[in-house]
């Protein structure tokens, strides 16, 4: 690892240093050169010769740099402390004045610069959060704020993939993340879309190329009432090609050039944007699993809630946690006619299934995807119209027994599944929760004391994955029982896989543990 010790008159008779210890690969890899704009590209190789000093190579692509972009301050500071450094000037100290923080900010920024590749994913990674594209738009967009990335995701046709189509460096809000309050000067984390396009013959110069603007705050922020609006993607100003990391009132800010690839797309609007503190990336196969499950539960909550019955391509699911210790769920509807309203439902992650927060929960009678079945008399035998067909209007006996099973089977995998979440996260509380009052501990160890022994084992852990695998539920009335295989992983170690067996019993709306078996 080399250290570059770069200094920098601030203008005032003043001096600072940069200081970066990083080192980047000399030859970037070419996927990392596809997805960098060319100046950052440029930035690396200029960096890479600085941090090996090479000052001469380094001179020559700042100066060419600043050629092809005279606003890149970063650029520029650099240039200089390589011309300080040939005139035999030593480095000083960063001191507390105003034109210091600044410097103290281009560090910051040359930092995140150079990570930029560390924090590309392999090829067709998806983010966590983005189960399913939006049924209106092939766009996805991912803030990670802790890099300074935003990352452009494109669905590709005919494929069940995801491909990173760019990566671009953006500034959020002078606090940092977490919006709560209006004038906080924070970005909101959360999952958002793209509800307006402005141009800048829209607006003033300082917003550059123009804007796109969010749909903050959406209605989880308002039952967590949150305050505050105007939450835009938008330019640089005119006198800068991009902005600090931490420079907004709570916007997230792109180079000009960057922006108007967004602005140009024609299905921009509706395009989901997730703001995450940093993003977890996932391979294809866990991608799925997670997708198929998560849309699984998102149907059957429609079917019972809602009595739409759609197509799983129809639908589009984006997640967040939020400060709660909840998970929300953002899901879209697309019918098949152009006339048929576009419908979006938030939805919160319960233990004993998924809770409405907002959106339609009752769809019209003449709407193609209502469940409609055929109406039964008393003795059981459909109630016949005027020609002689079953009377279409409610669901049979047998078929709502089979949709009663289905939801039943669907709320017990859930509750395993959150169990095992739970562990997961090291949340004894809610992994206790998960018990029946009536729950006999193996061993013969006190309940008490079978809790006391948990919260040790558990929180004395650094890292804890527990994964449910290959479930198989069965019903017996208000019981049932759930065999799988359990992996588990604790704090780096070799994973374990031993075949467990979990029996739940209804309380209420909930389904708890009486009984563990390994």
């Amino acid at each position: 690892m080399t250290e570059w010790r770069s200094k920098h008159h601030t203008g005032n008779g003043e001096s600072a240093t940069i200081t970066v210890s990083n080192a980047i690969d000399p030859s970037p890899a070419p996927l990392a050169s596809e997805l960098l704009a060319d100046l950052e590209r440029g930035l690396l190789v200029a960096s890479q010769a600085l941090l090996e000093g090479r000052l001469t190579d380094a001179e020559i692509s700042l100066a060419q740099l600043i050629r092809q972009e005279p606003r890149f301050r970063l650029a520029h500071a650099l240039l200089a402390d390589v011309n300080r450094v040939r005139a035999g000037l030593g480095p000083g100290t960063i001191d507390t004045s105003d034109s210091a923080l600044a410097l103290q900010s281009l560090r910051e920024e040359w930092r995140r610069r150079l990570s930029a590749p560390d924090h590309l994913p392999p090829p067709f990674s998806w983010p966590a959060g983005l189960v399913a594209f939006s049924p209106y738009s092939r766009h996805a967009l991912v803030v990670d704020a802790n890099a300074s990335r935003l990352y452009w995701l494109q669905r590709i046709e005919g494929e069940d993939r995801a491909q990173l189509v760019a990566s671009f460096f953006i500034s959020v809000g002078k606090a940092g993340v977490g919006k709560e309050v209006e004038g906080d000067n924070k970005t909101p984390l959360g999952v958002y879309r793209i509800a307006a396009r402005r141009t800048d013959a829209d607006l003033p110069s300082f917003y550059g190329a123009g804007a796109l603007v969010l749909d903050y705050p959406n209605p989880v922020d308002l039952a967590l009432r949150r305050t505050g609006s105007g939450i835009w993607l938008h330019g640089s100003p005119p006198d800068t090609y991009t902005r600090d990391p931490l420079a907004s009132e709570g916007c997230v800010v792109l180079a000009n050039t960057d922006l108007r690839q967004l602005l140009d797309l024609s299905d921009v609007i509706h395009t989901p944007v997730l703001i995450v503190r940093e993003v977890e990336w996932l391979d294809e196969a866990t991608h799925r699993r997670q997708r198929d499950e998560a849309l699984a539960l998102a149907r059957e909550w429609l079917r019972t809630t809602v009595g739409l019955d759609p197509d799983p391509q129809a639908l589009g699911l984006q997640r967040w946690t939020e400060r709660d210790g909840h998970r929300y769920w953002r899901l879209e509807y697309r019918g098949n006619e152009s006339h048929e309203p576009r419908m979006t439902w938030f939805l919160r992650e319960a233990d004993d299934g998924l809770r409405h927060v907002a959106g339609p929960l009752q769809m019209a009678d003449h709407h193609p995807l209502k469940r409609r079945q055929p109406e039964v008399e008393a003795g059981g035998n459909p109630v016949m119209d005027s020609t002689g067909q079953p009377n279409k209007t409610e669901r049979t006996a047998s078929t709502s027994a089979a949709g009663d099973n289905e939801a039943t089977h669907t709320a017990v995998l859930h509750a395993v599944r959150t169990w095992a979440q739970a562990w997961s996260k090291r949340d004894v509380r809610r992994y206790l929760a998960h018990y029946h009052p009536q729950f006999r501990p193996e061993g013969g160890l006190t309940r008490p004391a079978w809790e006391a022994q948990r919260r040790e084992r558990i929180e004395g852990k650094r890292g804890i994955e527990v994964e449910v695998l290959q479930p198989r539920v069965r019903l017996d009335g208000n019981s049932a029982s759930v065999t799988f295989i359990q992996r588990y992983r604790a704090d780096g170690q070799r994973e374990l896989r031993v075949r467990k067996t979990l029996v739940l019993q209804r309380e209420g709306s909930r389904w708890l543990i009486v009984e563990e078996r390994t």
